[in-house]
């Protein structure tokens, strides 16, 4: 059980790291001047909220971010995704 779990905490720890320089290779290549940190507490400006429309209201969601936000995901090709859903098994 232990041998699983140390596995397993070292698995996660690499993907970290992993994941960590690859949003420092994208951020470079975009020219943006920030750190891996730097880049993730900015995009927590990031929010996504219904937004009324006159024609169709309540139906349509928009992303609100900073510029800065909106740079790193251009930076990183996010763009506008919905959210996950479970399946309905019924």
């Amino acid at each position: 059980m232990i041998r699983e779990l140390v596995q397993a905490h070292v698995f996660v720890a690499a993907l970290a790291f992993l994941l960590d320089r690859l949003l420092e290779k994208k951020l470079k290549a975009a020219k943006l001047p920030f750190s891996p940190e730097e880049a993730l507490t900015h995009l927590l400006t990031v929010q996504r909220r219904p937004r009324q429309t006159s024609l169709a209201p309540n139906t349509a969601e928009s992303r609100r971010e900073t510029n800065t936000g909106g740079r790193i995901l251009s930076a990183l090709r996010v763009g506008f995704m919905e959210p996950w859903k479970p399946k309905n098994n019924s």
